[in-house]
């Protein structure tokens, strides 16, 4: 699971806007902020640990530097990132992540509470907040995306890497047959698991402990991943080495980053995959690809 980064930023009350600016275009998953007795702002963003986090910092670092040298910011402005324990980030990004509707079936909720939904959307409720488990985050906005516009009905379907299980959760509820979700991670898969259960889908998945595909046996109409380019490049190879995708199966896959997708695209090419979708938002790539 990738653990979150809390950014805090204090500032002048007249350069807060400025900083939750910078933090949205960071990649920033909710932006807080709090008063100080100094007469300081604190503003805070949630930013996944992602493989490229530390270039994101510096490009922040860098932009308040400018900003300062302009004096379009105080120059008692200081940044300062910490990585947050996971009894800590589910709190603080509940309370600045409201609901969420992502494409046109399904609504993202992190309360248990009752919730408007005129449009009647497929709920998807998640307390755990690990990784790229929310669906703000682009790459699990994305993911859902494409898998709204799949004939999952009736099909067997692969989770890699499930994370909060958003994404067999979703299969789940758009009526596939049997939905099959790993990770690596036993905390991972134990609030996989609570997540089921929150949304009534438990007895409709299997959860299984795997690195990659290692655990894995049978062919699937769809295979999901949201996972780093690393792990999505060692997934090409087993996904085509054990035959994991059905004739005409589709693999819809995120996580890439947008120059990780020049060594991720040649690969899958190589490999004799053909990609029939791809798409690039904040900086990451989602794709959806079958077997030639």
């Amino acid at each position: 699971m990738v653990s979150w980064l809390a950014i805090e930023v204090m500032t002048s009350l007249q350069g807060a806007e400025q900083v939750h600016g910078l933090l949205d275009a960071l990649g920033c998953a909710g932006t807080a902020q709090t008063f100080e007795p100094d007469g300081m702002v604190r503003v805070v963003g949630y930013l996944p640990a992602t493989e490229d986090v530390t270039e994101k910092l510096v490009w922040l670092q860098e932009q308040i530097d400018f900003a300062i040298a302009h004096d379009w910011l105080s120059k008692s402005t200081s940044v300062m990132a910490r990585t947050l324990d996971a009894e800590e980030w589910e709190a603080p990004l509940r309370e600045v992540l409201p609901p969420l509707p992502i494409g046109n079936r399904f609504l993202i909720v992190l309360t248990d509470e009752p919730v408007d939904n005129p449009e009647r959307r497929i709920v998807l409720r998640l307390r755990s907040l690990g990784g790229f488990g929310t669906g703000h985050h682009p790459t699990t906005r994305m993911c859902l995306e494409f898998l709204e516009k799949c004939q999952v009905n009736g099909k067997r379907v692969l989770d890699v890497g499930t994370g909060s299980g958003i994404l067999a959760i979703a299969s789940a509820k758009l009526g596939a047959r049997e939905v099959v979700a790993t990770d690596i991670d036993d905390a991972a898969l134990e609030a996989a698991q609570e997540n089921a259960t929150r949304n009534g889908c438990i007895d409709f998945i299997k959860f299984v402990k795997s690195d990659l595909l290692r655990q894995v046996l049978g062919q699937f109409d769809i295979v999901l991943s949201n996972l780093l380019t690393p792990l999505v490049k060692d997934l090409a190879w087993q996904i085509k080495s054990r035959q994991t995708l059905k004739p005409e199966g589709l693999w819809i896959g995120s996580g890439v980053s947008v120059e990780g997708w020049k060594e991720v695209k040649p690969l899958l090419l190589k490999l004799g995959y053909r990609l029939v979708e791809e798409r690039e938002l904040a900086g990451w790539v989602a794709f959806v690809a079958t077997q030639v």
